[in-house]
């Protein structure tokens, strides 16, 4: 009686004794299947990798190799299962597919997809490169519903408003339409943070590149009257803080000595010696106080005015400090 070929009894003795072809050279880059990964795409993978190593057209030959590109715990599985189950490729799927239907990680669907929302502070490049990453994972959504989650999930007023005008109705015009968005809202952002750095106001962000929502502030108006009612009263408040001192009598005496700025053509004298400015105040009614001359007090009822010199006495004197608005 024969010996027993080598290999998990699950196999048919056919392919336990399969003979490998030569040259054979198995692949080295197939992961170990630890049954995360749906059973049909790797079997493919592993089928194809072997193809490539030498073994055409015998698919006994690569059942028989397959021990060798399985975890400890998928190995031990395998070797434990009832005799003479698989004769063939087809066989071999429906054995691996009974079993790791419910153990591999199975794909998100749509209402995943619309979870993925962008976050405060994420530019919108960021959340496109998200967003996509995860649907490569739902090759099976319509485009329908990829687009609608983008748009749910993004807080890009102005793409929001784009993609209400013109709707794309596939995933690759929809990309299109996020990237030129993304490149106009970078160079925003680049534009307006230089300007910011020189000392310009920066840009509004109300509709900006997803930062979230903001709160308009309203701000107070002011008419151009009540502006300059605020700058008098700020100046006289300044005004008020300086030290005031009595007026100083040399400043008079001063300007009267000085020659008369009334009189600018071909009079040659000062302003106290000012015969136009001494009928002025004559014509106003003032009159040199008897105080001032003793020796005129006496004679004032008799009306002798004729030393009078014209300027009115001056008892007290009152200054008006302030800034210009003064």
């Amino acid at each position: 009686m024969a010996p027993e070929p080598p290999g998990p009894r699950v196999f048919s003795r056919a392919i336990r004794s399969t003979p490998l072809p030569s040259p054979f050279r198995p692949s080295t880059s197939i992961a170990k299947y630890n049954g995360e990964t749906k059973p049909e795409l790797w079997l493919a993978d592993f089928r194809l990798a072997c193809h490539l190593g030498g073994a055409r057209g015998d698919d006994r030959a690569i059942i028989r190799q397959l021990p060798l590109f399985l975890s400890d715990t998928t190995h031990r599985w395998l070797e434990e299962l009832s005799a003479n189950q698989i004769y063939d490729w087809v066989d071999l799927v429906r054995v691996f597919e009974g079993n790791f239907k419910g153990t591999y990680i199975q794909p998100d669907n749509s209402w995943d997809l619309s979870k993925c929302k962008q976050k405060l502070g994420e530019t919108l490049r960021e959340y496109a490169r998200r967003f996509s990453k995860q649907r490569t994972e739902l090759p099976h959504i319509p485009d329908h519903d990829v687009i609608l989650a983008f748009v749910s999930g993004t807080t890009s007023r102005d793409l929001v408003r784009e993609l209400g005008r013109n709707r794309p109705q596939t995933i690759d015009k929809l990309m299109d339409v996020v990237a030129n968005y993304a490149v106009g809202e970078e160079a925003v952002s680049a534009f307006f943070s230089y300007e910011g750095k020189n000392g310009k106001s920066s840009a509004n962000d109300d509709e900006g590149p997803s930062r979230g929502p903001k709160k308009n502030k309203k701000k107070k108006k002011t008419w151009p009257f009540q502006r300059e009612d605020l700058d008098d009263d700020l100046v006289a408040a300044m005004e008020r803080k300086r030290p005031r001192g009595p007026p100083d009598g040399a400043i008079f005496d001063k300007m009267l000595k000085e020659p008369c700025p009334y009189h600018k053509g071909g009079a040659n004298h000062k302003l106290e010696d000012c015969g136009m400015l001494k009928k002025h105040f004559d014509g106003l009614g003032f009159k040199k106080d008897a105080r001032d001359d003793p020796k005129k007090e006496k004679n004032s009822d008799k009306g002798d005015d004729k030393d009078d010199d014209g300027f009115p006495a001056v008892h007290d004197c009152y200054m008006i400090y302030g800034g210009p608005s003064t």
